[in-house]
Protein backbone atom coordinates (compact mmCIF):
# COMPACT_ATOMS: atom_id res chain seq x y z
CA UNK A 1 0.00 0.00 0.00
CA UNK A 2 2.77 2.42 0.88
CA UNK A 3 4.30 1.95 -2.56
CA UNK A 4 1.02 2.88 -4.23
CA UNK A 5 0.61 5.98 -2.07
CA UNK A 6 4.21 7.04 -2.77
CA UNK A 7 3.55 6.56 -6.48
CA UNK A 8 0.43 8.77 -6.29
CA UNK A 9 2.38 11.45 -4.46
CA UNK A 10 5.13 11.43 -7.10
CA UNK A 11 2.62 11.49 -9.97
CA UNK A 12 0.82 14.44 -8.36
CA UNK A 13 4.05 16.38 -7.98
CA UNK A 14 5.14 15.58 -11.56
CA UNK A 15 1.73 16.61 -12.85
CA UNK A 16 1.86 19.89 -10.94
CA UNK A 17 5.34 20.66 -12.28
CA UNK A 18 4.37 19.68 -15.83
CA UNK A 19 1.31 21.93 -15.78
CA UNK A 20 3.30 24.94 -14.60
CA UNK A 21 6.09 24.27 -17.10
CA UNK A 22 4.10 23.31 -20.20
CA UNK A 23 0.60 24.67 -19.57
CA UNK A 24 -2.44 22.63 -20.58
CA UNK A 25 -0.27 20.19 -22.55
CA UNK A 26 1.34 19.21 -19.25
CA UNK A 27 -1.80 17.19 -18.51
CA UNK A 28 -0.12 14.43 -20.49
CA UNK A 29 1.79 13.61 -17.29
CA UNK A 30 -1.46 12.20 -15.91
CA UNK A 31 -0.91 9.16 -18.10
CA UNK A 32 1.61 7.99 -15.48
CA UNK A 33 -1.35 6.82 -13.40
CA UNK A 34 -1.90 4.06 -15.95
CA UNK A 35 0.98 2.16 -14.32
CA UNK A 36 -0.68 2.13 -10.90
CA UNK A 37 -2.50 -1.23 -11.25
CA UNK A 38 0.88 -2.94 -11.63
CA UNK A 39 2.31 -1.55 -8.39
CA UNK A 40 2.08 -3.57 -5.19
CA UNK A 41 -1.35 -5.13 -5.63
CA UNK A 42 -2.50 -7.31 -2.76
CA UNK A 43 -5.65 -8.03 -0.81
CA UNK A 44 -6.12 -5.56 2.02
CA UNK A 45 -6.94 -6.79 5.51
CA UNK A 46 -9.61 -5.20 7.73
CA UNK A 47 -7.24 -2.68 9.35
CA UNK A 48 -5.90 -1.55 5.99
CA UNK A 49 -9.43 -1.17 4.63
CA UNK A 50 -10.39 1.09 7.54
CA UNK A 51 -7.24 3.18 7.13
CA UNK A 52 -7.86 3.41 3.39
CA UNK A 53 -11.36 4.79 4.07
CA UNK A 54 -9.88 7.29 6.54
CA UNK A 55 -7.35 8.37 3.90
CA UNK A 56 -10.22 8.87 1.46
CA UNK A 57 -12.09 11.10 3.90
CA UNK A 58 -9.07 13.31 4.54
CA UNK A 59 -8.33 13.42 0.80
CA UNK A 60 -11.86 14.59 0.06
CA UNK A 61 -11.51 17.43 2.54
CA UNK A 62 -8.12 18.49 1.21
CA UNK A 63 -9.34 18.32 -2.39
CA UNK A 64 -12.35 20.49 -1.54
CA UNK A 65 -10.05 23.03 0.11
CA UNK A 66 -7.78 22.96 -2.95
CA UNK A 67 -10.80 23.52 -5.21
CA UNK A 68 -11.77 26.62 -3.26
CA UNK A 69 -8.20 27.95 -3.36
CA UNK A 70 -7.91 27.28 -7.10
CA UNK A 71 -11.24 29.03 -7.68
CA UNK A 72 -10.17 32.07 -5.67
CA UNK A 73 -6.85 32.24 -7.55
CA UNK A 74 -8.33 31.61 -11.01
CA UNK A 75 -7.41 35.09 -12.28
CA UNK A 76 -3.71 34.68 -11.43
CA UNK A 77 -1.08 34.13 -14.09
CA UNK A 78 1.82 31.86 -13.09
CA UNK A 79 4.75 31.39 -15.47
CA UNK A 80 2.63 32.88 -18.27
CA UNK A 81 -0.19 30.39 -17.66
CA UNK A 82 -3.64 31.51 -16.54
CA UNK A 83 -4.82 29.37 -13.62
CA UNK A 84 -8.34 29.43 -15.08
CA UNK A 85 -7.08 27.49 -18.13
CA UNK A 86 -5.51 24.64 -16.12
CA UNK A 87 -7.84 24.36 -13.11
CA UNK A 88 -8.76 20.73 -13.75
CA UNK A 89 -5.14 19.62 -13.90
CA UNK A 90 -4.37 21.52 -10.71
CA UNK A 91 -7.31 19.89 -8.97
CA UNK A 92 -6.25 16.41 -10.12
CA UNK A 93 -2.74 17.16 -8.96
CA UNK A 94 -4.02 18.30 -5.57
CA UNK A 95 -6.05 15.10 -5.28
CA UNK A 96 -3.07 12.87 -6.08
CA UNK A 97 -0.73 14.78 -3.78
CA UNK A 98 -3.15 14.76 -0.85
CA UNK A 99 -4.14 11.11 -1.33
CA UNK A 100 -0.51 10.03 -1.51
CA UNK A 101 0.58 12.20 1.42
CA UNK A 102 -2.29 11.19 3.72
CA UNK A 103 -1.82 7.55 2.70
CA UNK A 104 1.84 7.62 3.62
CA UNK A 105 1.01 9.44 6.84
CA UNK A 106 -1.58 6.90 7.97
CA UNK A 107 0.31 3.82 6.79
CA UNK A 108 3.67 4.79 8.28
CA UNK A 109 5.24 2.40 10.73
CA UNK A 110 5.67 3.85 14.20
Amino acid sequence: MKTRFAFELVVGLVLLAAIFLFGPTGMVALVLLAAQPFIGKKKADERESQLFNKVGNYTAGATLLAAVIIFECSALVVNGILIDKVWLGLLLSAFNISHGAFGLLFFRED
